[in-house]
């Protein structure tokens, strides 16, 4: 689904209004002060909603922060509402852009001045430093990016009034020199949770706080819709990153969440290490500047309590993040992370934080806190960063530009990018020499010899690239399109060529894509296609690991198994720009005559987009039978798991919309061919969910509508109620469904439930009521294993294939666990650590659930399960072995991974279990590994047919 472009809703007619100066009491702080005499007042959230922001057991919905927005619009001049697009449930995404009515008047031109300097293309410094005079700063200011964090979306409206209703000289001067964004990330979950809590007329009746939400809050993908910013699969997200890094460029980008560490109040930059090299390093030396001068203004206010660098484990690596997208493209992203819930908070006593230093200078006492304290800091927070923005427009603006133009320069001519394994190659050639390291005083470091800085560090082989070329005749070019659409969507400009060219010693047809590193976001650019290096980082050494933020390695390119070429050299080849989504290439049905066609059409196992058109083919109640035996397929090499689907007027119309719309490969033939092959009928799938709401299994219900494939959610009373197999042919189970060592909030990416509690079924809506429960060893699990004697496939991913598989005392053992008084524990973090990296596995694609991968397959890797066995009739479908496992991120000693299966099968019954230890479907992210899925769906119901 495209989004539309965005369009204007309504502006108003403004006349001042008076606020009392900021450092004002808390209880006070969103109140406005009387109106000026003889001015139309700017009415205050009170006047239009009935509640002050920030008030005690209140928690403002979307329609009312939109309704408040709507009313101040109508009453001022000083804002204008925007339509970005259209949310998940058909809402509409409005952001409230505010700054002076002359600014508003002209605000498509000083958009375009912002776009053109954020772009760089084509603009010299003379331009540049002319059209930073003449523009505004652009400051995006958000919140309910994680809808249960209402501090965040209070703050939003309160934040709106503030800076619309005061007329005083700090507030004149911002709306003079800033144009200021104001946008709420997930409308949908906004409105759900606030209709959630406030679903108690009583005050005194509603909960104290959000732990009891009865599913995901944003419908698809719950937290995980800040982990969505390199791919941009979700509608909101797409809205956003239009704004961000297409249509408007803020220079600035203030991302508010909550909570804050314990013992503070909130964290704010500066972020610790590791800082990600390949962004430019102006980003980070203003990301601290804006930083320092928002930890000054609560300073100066007396507000004390907050924290930054190693005060929290935020950092700047990971690119998935709002506000850490930002810092690939050109802007500062600031992050707050403050307390507030709806009632009155605790700061509790950690003495360590009561010690002053540089990452927390005004400790806070331990003490009750309510969310009117934290709207006054965040007013605070909004008028310091809007302040800065007004005082160093034109500083903003050129160096917007001055980092885009370093990044064009450095895509244009030899460059390096030196990272942890370009150091460590320095010293294993340093040592091959026999030379001996000079220690210096830093760090434990050493000297090395300073030709070795051009030998090494500026080897012509490492040198980064000038281009990545994606050709369209790849295994698997629909997924391609999707990586390349997630590029474009990101501010990524895409040539494509018009002519046949050699690079890099091969050939490319007309119509191959390129991807140009001289561009302004090149960073973002050299990120998505290169390996992550991240770092060895230790408490000390021989310590503890420290862990990342978030994936240590995540390069999309290899997980959606994009095959690429790096150029090292310039392309002078004639190309057109394209723009937009990037669609499948359209695939010509091979041997297509009219005789030909009436036999029917094989159609590859190649692309995840055959799962698609088999779907569709299904619904539609045209017969499909996949092959056993290798057969090619419009000319590719003969490989098993060929679809063939019978001739039809049905049936035609289908396989052409499908080689048109999803670009699958068919190939007419005129009869069946002769081997083995598989009936195929349209599987009935579960899929396991908990009350709260599993992130995987949200990203399962997203992966799987947009493949039209029909499912049901499974909640544990149903399950228990067994009789599965008359319902169902296979049930998925994902990962942190089933409670074990590997689950919970320490068991990985922001797995989903984090144990939250379940309320009484008399204080839920009767809609909720059925998803109450919990998967139990006395009845869930011998269900399941019944419905896998009765024919049915279970198929468990992530931490639940470790905790399925000891539930039914699958006769498999996990290498990576080791016993300590007397209990199976993971093997220590000393010896074995894989925090969320990308990994190299070897695929049996003569095995059905590797049908269609490709040999190589890289399997995001999260402190994830691996299992050895030799039970009969076992089948290891994707395994880890020789050779070097690592391909993006950080792992230590992943050599104790040799000879474990990472995909495996065990019959039971009639039916069988299928163990996946690591996450394929984590985030939507890991095309190139879905087939495994897909193939398991596809022939749970599937029976042997002869020809």
């Amino acid at each position: 689904m495209t989004p539309t472009r965005a369009r204007y809703l309504l502006c108003g007619l403004c006349l001042p209004l008076a606020l009392a100066p900021l450092s004002v009491p808390a209880a006070h702080a969103a109140e406005a002060a009387p109106a000026a005499q003889g001015a139309k007042a700017v009415p205050t959230p009170e006047q239009v909603l009935g509640h002050t922001m920030g008030e005690d057991r209140y928690v403002p919905s979307y329609d009312e922060m939109l309704r408040y927005w709507q009313a101040v619009a109508a009453a001022s001049d000083r804002v204008k509402l925007i339509d970005m697009g259209p949310t998940t449930q058909g809402r509409r995404q409005v952001m409230a852009v505010v700054s002076s009515p002359e600014n508003l008047a002209k605000l498509d031109h000083y958009r375009e001045i912002s776009r053109q300097l954020g772009t760089a293309e084509g603009i010299d410094e003379t331009t540049a430093r002319r059209l930073s005079r003449e523009g505004k700063s652009l400051v995006w200011i958000d919140g309910g990016l994680h809808a249960s964090e209402i501090e965040a979306q209070t703050a939003l409206i309160a934040q709106v009034h503030d800076l619309v209703a005061s007329d005083d000289p700090e507030a004149k001067k911002i709306r003079d020199n800033v144009i200021t964004l104001f946008v709420p990330d997930n409308p949908d979950g906004q409105q759900f949770v606030a209709d959630w809590y406030m679903r108690f007329k009583d005050p005194m009746k509603r909960e104290k706080d959000l732990t009891t939400l009865p599913r995901l809050y944003h419908p698809y993908v719950g937290h995980d819709n800040n982990r969505d910013f390199y791919m941009a699969s979700q509608v909101e997200t797409q809205n956003m990153v239009r704004v961000l890094y297409r249509d408007w460029r803020p220079q600035i980008v203030m991302n508010q969440h909550q909570t804050g560490p314990a013992g503070t109040v909130l964290f704010l930059p500066p972020f610790r290490n590791p800082f990600n090299y390949h962004y430019e390093p102006l980003v980070i030396t203003s990301l601290d500047e804006v930083g320092a001068a928002l930890n000054s203004r609560l300073l100066s206010e007396n507000k004390g309590g907050a924290t930054t660098r190693s005060g929290a484990h935020y950092d700047t690596w990971y690119n998935g993040n709002l506000r850490t997208s930002t810092y690939f493209h050109n802007a500062i992203g600031i992050l707050v992370e403050i307390i507030g819930g709806p009632v009155p908070e605790t700061i509790p006593f950690v003495p360590e934080r009561q010690v002053p230093g540089n990452d927390q200078p005004l400790p806070v006492r331990p003490q009750a806190w309510p969310l009117a304290n934290s709207i006054a800091y965040s007013q605070s927070l909004s008028r310091a960063i809007l302040t800065y923005a007004a005082d160093n427009r034109e500083k903003l603006l050129y160096n917007r530009w001055q980092m885009g133009a370093n990044e064009i320069a450095k895509g244009s001519r030899d460059s390096w990018t030196i990272s942890k394994d370009r150091i460590d190659a320095a010293h294993v050639a340093a040592e091959a020499r026999g030379e001996k390291p000079v220690p210096v005083r830093t760090r434990g470091w050493a000297e090395l010899k300073p030709d070795l800085y051009d030998k090494v560090l500026h080897d012509p082989a490492e040198r980064d690239p000038r281009a990545f070329i994606v050709p369209v005749d790849q295994h698997d070019f629909p997924t391609a399109a999707n990586f390349l659409t997630a590029l474009s969507r990101l501010g990524v400009e895409i040539e494509r060529s018009t002519a046949p060219f050699d690079a890099a010693g091969k050939h490319f047809a007309a119509g191959t894509y390129i991807v140009d590193a001289a561009q302004a976001y090149r960073a973002h650019v050299l990120d998505q296609f290169e390996p992550q290096y991240y770092p060895n980082n230790f408490e000390y050494p021989g310590g503890p690991p420290i862990p990342p933020a978030d994936s240590s390695g995540y390069t999309p390119a290899f997980q959606m198994a994009v095959e690429f070429t790096r150029s090292l050299e310039p392309l002078t080849v004639p190309t057109v720009r394209v723009s937009g989504d990037i669609p499948p290439a359209p695939e010509p049905i091979a041997d297509a005559g009219a005789e030909v066609a009436k036999g029917g059409w094989l159609i590859s196992h190649d692309q995840n987009a055959a799962f698609h058109l088999v779907n569709r083919l299904q619904k539609a109640g045209v017969a499909v039978r996949v092959y056993t035996s290798a057969l090619p397929v419009a000319g590719r090499a003969a490989a098993p798991g060929a679809y063939y689907v019978p001739y039809s007027a049905k049936a035609q119309a289908l396989v052409e919309a499908g080689a048109k719309e999803l670009g699958t490969l068919a190939q007419a033939v005129p009869k069946a061919p002769e081997g083995k092959s598989l009936a195929l009928t349209s599987p009935r799938v579960g899929i396991v969910d908990l009350y709260g709401g599993l992130h995987p299994t949200g990203w399962l219900r997203w992966i799987f509508d947009g493949e039209e494939l029909p499912y049901t959610v499974l909640y544990p009373q149903a399950l228990d109620k067994g009789g599965l197999a008359k319902k169902f042919d296979i049930i998925i189970i994902p990962d942190a469904a089933i409670p074990n060592a590997r689950s919970g909030v320490n068991g990985g990416m922001f797995r989903g439930r984090f144990d939250n509690p379940q309320p009484a079924a008399r204080d839920i809506p009767e809609e909720y009521r059925a998803s109450l429960g919990d998967i139990t060893a006395d009845r869930t699990i011998p269900a399941l294993a019944q419905f896998a004697k009765d024919g049915g496939t279970l198929f468990a991913m992530g931490s639940s294939s470790s905790g399925l598989a000891a539930a039914l005392g699958l006769p498999v053992s996990d290498p990576l666990e080791v016993e300590k008084d007397g209990k199976t524990v993971q093997m220590p973090r000393t010896e074995f650590y894989v925090p969320g990296a990308l990994l190299t596995a070897s695929a049996d694609t003569a095995q059905p659930l590797a049908w269609g991968l490709n040999p190589k397959v890289d399997l995001f890797f999260d402190q994830s399960p691996v299992f050895q066995t030799k039970a009969p009739g076992a089948s290891v479908a994707v395994s880890f072995g020789e050779g070097k496992l690592l391909h993006s991120g950080w792992a230590w000693h992943p050599e104790h991974l040799k000879d474990t299966a990472a995909v495996l099968s065990i019959p039971q019954g009639k039916g069988q279990v299928v163990l996946v230890g690591p996450e394929i479907a984590l985030r939507g992210q890991t095309q190139g590994a879905f087939k495994i899925l897909f193939n398991a769906i596809t022939l749970s119901p599937a029976h042997l047919q002869g020809n």
